[in-house]
């Protein structure tokens, strides 16, 4: 089988490309770097690769000729004003072009990689797949909900398209450094807020073994939460004190100060050397984050998450690895498992 794959360089679809590797499958990738590219994967194990946007109709359309199967996993994340039509044309055109170019063409197994996002709604008491497309405040969340209600129609049009919505992903062999790891790199400088609400991690390999499974098994369109482990800070505090052997402080934070904080944090952003997730949408997850269920993807694909201590020993020792942590911040970690 070959696999067309957006956002191969990105975390989330690099791990979905290497589990189809490993299995014997083909992969074409659309990426923007070649370079970057040939750096993760190397010039031997990618059949087609074809450089252009997901905003590229003919690129597009190249990287789709041949294949038996499609992972959109491609998104611009950013919350900055002046990124708001580069975000929407992205993330809503190049869902167009991609999910309907994959329908159109009569391709039976495509998957969409949504996010929590497009589901959140801090009102509600759980998010599952039939939990109604979010409602957004910024540019990249308008997107998502809006790739959301787009794709849905597709499904609700009889197109086999599979819909999944990964939690906080953590795992190893980021290529670059999502907000979750930034997160953590955070969290490991020795004090934790302990807020309202907490936040629900997932193994990026067990999102990779989910679409595998999705793409080996076609089936009828649906939609998959993989919400991984939730845990409240507090239990956040513990758990990375249990993998590493330190001693974190833990301050009390009323979550209404943390949610003014992130709006004054995203008035000097723009002035400030480094772009860190303290922003108010980060403090809106932080202090709101709405748990979600797993059931359908442990019932339907017998899938089971692996345990959360594993995957922060190993994230903990990647990021210590790649020069991101300290081995004060890695503790126990870097001692032989």
């Amino acid at each position: 089988m070959r696999v067309m794959i957006t956002g191969a360089t990105g975390f989330v679809g690099y791990h979905t490309a290497q589990a189809l590797l490993a299995e014997g499958h083909e992969v074409s990738l659309l990426v923007r770097s070649v370079d970057k590219m040939l750096t993760l994967f190397g010039e031997d194990r990618v059949q087609q690769v074809v450089r252009g946007d997901v905003t590229d109709a003919a690129q597009v359309a190249r990287a789709l000729d041949g294949c038996d199967a499609v992972v959109h996993s491609a998104a611009m994340v950013s919350t900055h004003a002046a990124d708001a039509e580069r975000v929407w044309r992205t993330n809503v055109e190049g869902t167009r072009l991609v999910i309907g170019g994959a329908v159109e063409r009569g391709i039976d197994r495509v998957i969409h990689v949504s996010s929590v996002t497009a589901l959140y709604d801090p009102q509600a008491e759980t998010l599952t797949e039939d939990s109604p497309p979010g409602r957004a405040r910024n540019a990249y969340g308008r997107s998502k909900v809006a790739c959301e209600e787009y794709v849905r129609g597709l499904q609700a049009e009889g197109a086999a398209v599979q819909i999944t919505y990964p939690a906080q992903v953590i795992g190893p062999d980021d290529p670059g450094l999502t907000e979750p790891h930034q997160g953590l790199q955070l969290l490991l400088k020795g004090i934790i807020p302990i807020t309202s609400s907490g936040t629900q991690y997932v193994d990026v390999r067990d999102i990779a073994e989910v679409h595998r499974r999705l793409l080996e098994s076609p089936a009828p369109s649906n939609r998959y939460v993989l919400g991984g482990h939730y845990l409240d800070w507090r239990e956040v505090a513990e758990s990375l004190q249990a993998v590493t052997g330190r001693r974190l402080l833990t301050v009390p934070m009323p979550g209404l100060a943390a949610r003014l904080s992130g709006r004054v944090y995203d008035r000097l952003s723009g002035r400030l050397p480094v772009d860190l997730p303290f922003g108010l949408e980060a403090m809106e997850y932080a202090t709101r984050w709405v748990p979600l269920d797993n059931s359908r993807v442990e019932r339907e694909l017998a899938f089971c998450f692996r345990p959360l201590q594993d995957s922060l020993y190993d994230t903990l020792r990647w990021l210590y690895d790649a020069g991101h942590i300290s081995r004060r911040q890695a503790g126990r970690v870097i001692e032989p498992k």
